[in-house]
């Protein structure tokens, strides 16, 4: 619901049962709590009883070029988290075509970022959410590569992992760190498109057509000891363009599917 009123948005989320919901900063011409002021931020919050779970996200976090930039952001959505009583901020790689750095510079680069990173979070007593992203230009793939990265670096009690079943996929991973993982994003893609074609446009609701086998990721985070939240990331126009109505009858048929 990218274009719907912060209020808006809440009453939805909490009209259809939910505990939390994700807040961007990437979304075109809004601001994350949508320039109202604390007090209006505040009441919504008591109303709707609905949490802040995670402000999403730092992009490109791990990419030494940006270190200084990425320093000011993180402080600025620190500042912005603070205010609602969020405690996590999601993590993205670069994710562009031409990246220069060698396999080994960006293993370096994520340890720098991490690094970094480390005294903010903990100062704050907040949570940075790395998600690897699968597709082939990406800067980190997997899981396994950033949990190498948590090892190495001098605040791995300041990191957590963010597992993505449309990533999951696209990156070809196989294994699952439900211990590391404190947040799961679901999507679904139709079948029609090569895994190497499929962008974030494909994100849909997860249905019985889902080629993800999101019922499957799920069902294997849950057996594994995952107790974590879920949380509905589907990029796809079509999706974002339903009305109220319709999306939140599609999205309860959704759920009843994925954890059926």
């Amino acid at each position: 619901m990218p274009k719907s009123p912060l209020a808006e948005f809440f009453e939805f989320a909490n009209d259809l049962g939910f505990e939390s919901v994700e807040l961007r900063n990437d979304l075109a011409g809004k601001e994350i709590l949508d320039g109202l002021p604390d007090d209006t931020v505040r009441n919504l919050l008591n109303v709707t009883g609905i949490k802040p779970l995670t402000i999403n996200a730092l992009y490109p976090f791990e990419d030494a070029r940006a270190l200084d930039a990425n320093l000011a952001k993180l402080k600025g959505l620190i500042a912005e988290a603070k205010r609602i009583n969020c405690l996590r901020i999601v993590l993205c790689p670069l994710n562009e075509p031409g990246d220069p750095r060698s396999p080994g510079q960006r293993a370096d680069q994520l340890v720098t970022a991490l690094n970094a990173f480390g005294p903010l979070f903990a100062e704050a007593k907040m949570i940075g959410l790395i998600e690897p992203l699968g597709f082939s230009v990406s800067a980190l793939r997997t899981k396994k590569e950033a949990l190498a990265g948590i090892s190495q670096c001098d605040y791995p009690g300041s990191y957590r992992l963010l597992h993505d079943t449309f990533h999951h996929y696209l990156g070809e991973e196989t294994d699952f760190f439900p211990a590391e993982t404190a947040l799961v994003h679901v999507s679904g893609v139709l079948p029609g498109k090569p895994r190497s074609a499929i962008a974030d446009s494909d994100r849909v609701l997860v249905t019985g057509d889902d080629i993800l086998d999101n019922r499957g990721q799920v069902a294997t985070l849950l057996k594994s000891g995952y107790t974590g939240p879920f949380s509905y990331e589907p990029f796809s126009e079509e999706v974002q363009s339903l009305s109220v109505a319709t999306l939140k009858i599609d999205l309860q048929n959704s759920i009843q599917y994925l954890f059926s």
